[in-house]
């Protein structure tokens, strides 16, 4: 029997994602994996939108059905 996406990933997560083409930035709460051995694990700080980011929310880049951008993040590792 396959396991839930819930057991899959228990970790909530919170983040900021477009919904539509619009370019308008909504609150997003999500669930993620845990942490493997191979995984690196920081607290985002700061964060910045490149332009590549601007075309994607904006529908302008072919993408998924919403966007979390944001790729270039400032942060402490833990």
């Amino acid at each position: 029997m396959a396991k839930s996406y819930e057991y899959e990933h228990p970790i909530k997560a919170f983040g900021w994602t477009t919904r539509d083409t619009s370019g308008v930035l909504s609150p997003f709460n999500f669930s993620r994996r845990v942490k493997g051995e191979k995984d690196v694990q920081f607290k985002v700080m700061y964060c910045g939108i490149c332009h590549s980011d601007l075309h994607q929310m904006n529908g302008e880049i072919a993408s998924t059905p919403w966007c979390l951008g944001c790729n270039e993040h400032i942060g402490w590792d833990h």
